[in-house]
Order: structure tokens, then sequence, then C-alpha cells
């Protein structure tokens, strides 16, 4: 028997998509400190090595936000951000390019191909955090699961709910 308990509506029952952040950079130390950073978060990342990698993935996973450096092999972030933004079904997505290069010109080239933001390496990860949350909504992972005597514990931004199962 499974009982629930709701604190607000009934749409807690309906499955909720969680966003999905694409993260493409050939350095992994990059990808697994942008997946650290938002493993707080309610955000499933998707990391790729190279450009050809990302621009499929676009494709298939269908991101709601794409991070993406620009030199990289097999298929640079350019290439990446000009494939993103001359398709219909994807120039939605927002790109943020995260670049060690170091040229003035660059920013605004970018922001002319298409990009919706632009950091420089190292990038503090409060101001990636506060880029990636002009895009897409980054809730914390504020709820606990307790699977102590069949109870589980879960809470979205504004509502609760326990799941009760009878053995």
């Amino acid at each position: 028997m499974k009982e629930q308990i709701q604190a607000a509506s009934t749409d807690l029952l309906e499955p909720t998509s969680r966003t999905t952040i694409l993260c493409v950079d050939d350095d992994p130390d990059i990808t697994r400190a942008i997946q650290k950073i938002l493993s707080n978060y309610d955000v499933d990342v998707i990391s790729d090595c190279c450009g050809r990698l990302g621009t499929w993935d676009v494709y298939k996973k269908k991101p709601d936000l794409i991070i993406t450096d620009l030199r990289m092999p097999d298929g640079d972030g350019q290439h990446l951000l000009a494939e993103v933004k001359v398709n219909a079904q994807t120039s939605h997505i927002p790109v943020i390019v995260l670049t060690g290069q170091r040229d003035a010109h660059l920013p605004g080239q970018l922001r002319h191909l298409g990009a919706a933001s632009f950091l420089q390496k190292p990038v503090h990860y409060t101001s990636l955090l506060a880029e990636i949350g002009r895009f897409v909504s980054l809730t914390s992972l504020d709820w606990a699961t307790a699977n102590k005597n069949g109870l589980v514990y879960k809470q979205t931004e504004s509502q609760t709910f326990v799941e009760y199962e009878d053995e």
C-alpha cells in the first residue's frame, strides 16, 4: 500500500522535466568542476570533450543551456555555436562561451554569432552560477531523502510531500 500526504496540490505527482545543461570542453577538469558546482542544483549535466560530440548531443539530448570552450580538438566551440544558431530547432538555446583566449574583439565576435554570454577562464564559480542563472532556473536541492521506516521526504521549491510504503 502506498499513501501520499501532500502539503500542496496534486501536480506534484506529475513528472517534472529537469533542466539539462550541456558542457563542452576538452579539459576534463573543467567539465568535472562544472558538474560539481551544479551538483547542488536540480539540473542534469551532460559533458562532452569536443565540438563534434557537443553538436551531436545538442540534437540528441536537446539541452536548455550550452556551456562551451572555444579551442577543442574535433570541432571547436565557434563551429558548435554556429551550428546551434543556424538551426531553427536549436537557435533558441542560450550558449555561454567559457574560454581562456584573451582577445579584446572576441566577445563581440561571439555575440555576433549568437553567444548569449562570454566568460574568461579562470572563472569564479559564483560568476559562472550567476551567468547560468540568467538563462535557466537553478533550483537548489533542498530536499533530503530519508528512507528510514519506509518514509521518503521530498521537497521541491515550495512543496513537501511524504510517501509511505507499507510492505
